[in-house]
This record gives structure tokens, C-alpha cells and sequence, in this order.
């Protein structure tokens, strides 16, 4: 069996995959060797962004499938690193649960630091779009 790999999944993608019955990536939930994680600052921000009642029961039902990290009382980040205040607590989480990868559609804020991996002290992380991880890890 292939190591799992921690993915943790941004505000952005929970709100995309739960956005309609049948989204692309709603494949981070049937991928065999991948457990999503969030915190609930994520869930939070994806919940407060929910267009209807059937969109957060979708979320809902999504976020009963995946792994809640704690959200760090004093998160840490590498120190080249600099974020707006909203994304700071998204980076933070996932260092802190040791994820492999951190899954978000947000190229304007995490965008230089894509496809570079950031050591931590778990090991690495890996800040990469969905589609380009589906994309990669769906022919394995």
C-alpha cells in the first residue's frame, strides 16, 4: 500500500467541491492514498461563504469525510514567508498537522511559493493548486 499523503484543502477548494453535486473535486474525498484535512478556521471561512442551505449540507456532508487539525494558538510560519492575516492561520494549520501539501486556488496570495517545497518540521510542504495535484496523483 503507498504512504498516504496528508493533503490540507484551503477555504476555496471545500467551497468549490461542495458547490454543485458533481465537481472535480470532490476527488480529493475517493483518492485512496490521500486524507484531507482542515482546521476549523478553514471550515469556518468555507461555511460562512456557502451560497444556500443545499450548498452547506453538501460542505457539511464533505467535512464528515475529512480530518479537522487544530488551528495552532500561535501559528508559525518560515520566516520568508509573508501573508495577508487571513491566510497566515491556512499555512499555519497545515505546517502544524505536518501536511504534504497544501491544496488552494488562491494563486494571488500563495502563488510565489507554489510547486517549491517549504521544510518544516515535520518534513516538507508542497503548496499546489487542485487541478494540478488531481491532476497528478489521479493516474497513480
Amino acid at each position: 500500500m503507498p504512504d498516504l499523503l496528508r493533503v490540507f484543502l484551503d477555504a476555496n477548494v471545500l467551497f468549490s467541491a461542495s458547490y454543485k453535486p458533481y465537481h472535480r473535486f470532490l476527488d480529493f474525498w475517493r483518492l485512496l492514498d490521500v486524507v484531507p484535512l482542515v482546521s476549523n478556521y478553514v471550515a469556518d471561512e468555507a461555511r460562512s461563504n456557502c451560497a444556500d442551505a443545499a450548498h452547506l449540507a453538501r460542505l457539511e456532508g464533505l467535512l464528515a469525510k475529512t480530518s479537522f487539525v487544530t488551528d495552532p494558538l500561535h501559528p508559525f510560519l518560515p520566516s520568508k514567508i509573508t501573508l495577508p492575516g487571513k491566510d497566515q492561520p491556512v499555512l499555519a494549520a497545515a505546517i502544524a498537522a505536518g501536511a504534504d501539501y497544501l491544496i488552494t486556488g488562491d494563486k494571488n496570495h500563495f502563488g510565489r511559493w507554489m510547486r517549491a517545497p517549504i521544510p518544516t518540521h515535520l518534513g516538507e510542504l508542497t503548496i499546489i493548486v487542485p487541478a494540478e495535484f488531481l491532476d497528478k496523483h489521479l493516474d497513480r
